[in-house]
């Protein structure tokens, strides 16, 4: 159970900015960055509450994230909107994290019951024609080169208005932050709009945080997350004490309002680099990588890659054969055939003369790791290389019909919106 702090400093209490009853009657924010939101505006208003939730909203239309598109959101206390399901955790764990489908505001322990409100947290989807040639305008001023063309067709607001942290009594129930994330699509591309107007806390009371000030080891998160703990995107001053900078935050390479990060969120990114892999394929560096698991002929097993649009898995560099190295410890076992991958080098054509599947031939001054016996026991019967787990990852030479595993490399795909 929570632990809380009751202190009634009187005089504490009057050094901060404002009263607890002030904040609570504080109006929308002005600022340049902000969309408008709260009274007056179709907002809804979620229920005082913490590690909350909005409950499932429904929406008009499918928000595309991350090469997937959602029919609905969740708008969560603790600073995020979420997709698949609600996020109640407070744990600012470093991106990537698996099973969390999130765009983090500020993702923290906050808490907005105190005293009855402790902060307001307001959102709504809209097409409103107002705010779609706002947005339309945001994103074309932004990105006049690749996105010049764009045209909103809807938006999703959610503002967390004055919102205190957990744990915080006394003077520090009035450290507030006020921050937005605004959804954009055109039904293809998306794009998030992170707007800051106030930050006064980094992180709440939980995971080692100070219940008088705010601070401590583990500040909140603001980024994109995709949820399968490979792709992501930390805004640069995330996890860090900048974050009390964030209002008054440019981006250098992007055109806009102080205080606003731009991020598109319908292609799968790695930090600021979007890519994309084939079902039942992982990435590996730029490139997408696929274990066949079931032993094959060198032939049938180029075959095979070849069918699903993909060449064997060629060593170029000692980082690639650790790494492959490295998938032997993970999956090969049992029989002694199984005991090694096919690497996609062999000498069939010309005795001795060894070419990468991809026709470029191995030069004298090319990566190599053959064992110490293998190229003298290249006797004509033997034109195929593979990397043994027997031998710590050097690389010997087989009958092209012996049974080997092997892995499948593809370039990793970005998809395009038309």
């Amino acid at each position: 159970m929570r632990q809380f702090i009751l202190t009634t400093c009187l005089l504490a209490s009057l050094a901060v900015r404002q009263t607890s009853a002030e904040v609570n009657r504080s109006p929308p924010v002005s600022n340049a960055a902000f969309y408008p939101y709260g009274p007056g505006t179709a907002d809804i208003l979620d229920s005082p509450a913490d590690d909350s939730s909005s409950g499932e909203q429904s929406l008009s239309i499918a928000f595309p994230f991350f090469e997937e598109t959602y029919n609905s959101l969740w708008v969560n206390t603790n600073g995020d909107i979420s997709f698949g399901g609600s996020v109640t955790g407070f744990t600012p764990i470093p991106f990537p994290v698996e099973d969390n489908k999130l765009i983090a505001g500020y993702f923290t322990d906050i808490k907005t019951s105190y005293d009855g409100r402790s902060g307001y947290i307001y959102h709504r989807e809209t097409t409103d024609a107002t705010v779609l040639s706002r947005a339309t305008t945001d994103i074309q001023t932004a990105f006049p080169a690749e996105h010049g063309s764009f045209v909103a067709i809807w938006a999703y607001i959610a503002t967390w208005h004055e919102v205190a942290f957990f744990g915080s009594s006394g003077a520090s129930r009035n450290l507030r932050n006020t921050f937005q994330l605004v959804l954009i699509t055109d039904g293809c591309k998306s794009f998030c709009l992170f707007n800051y107007d106030r930050i006064d806390f980094l992180q709440g009371s939980t995971n080692g945080g100070d219940s008088e000030t705010g601070t401590g080891p583990n500040p909140a998160q603001v980024g994109v997350n995709g949820g399968d703990g490979i792709h992501y995107t930390p805004h640069p001053y995330s996890t860090s004490t900048d974050l009390y900078n964030l209002p008054t935050w440019t981006d250098p390479a992007v055109p806009g309002p102080p205080g606003r990060w731009y991020r598109r969120v319908d292609r799968k990114i790695i930090g600021d680099t979007p890519q994309g892999c084939p079902p039942s394929y992982e990435f590996y560096g730029d490139k997408c990588v696929k274990l066949q698991e079931h032993p094959l002929d060198y032939a049938a097993a180029i075959s095979k890659c070849e069918a699903e649009g993909a060449r064997l898995f060629n060593i170029r560099s000692q980082a690639d054969n650790e790494w492959l190295t490295d998938q032997l410890h993970l999956f090969v076992s049992g029989k002694l055939y199984q005991r090694g991958f096919w690497i996609g080098l062999t000498d069939e054509d010309t005795e001795g003369t060894f070419v990468w599947e991809d026709g470029t031939t191995l030069c004298p001054t090319s990566y190599t790791n053959w064992a110490g016996d293998a190229l003298a026991s290249n006797d004509g019967t033997r034109n195929c290389v593979y990397i043994s787990r027997g031998y710590n990852g050097k690389w010997s030479i087989k009958g092209c019909d012996d049974k080997k595993k092997s892995i499948c490399v593809t370039d990793a795909e970005i998809p395009t919106c038309p």
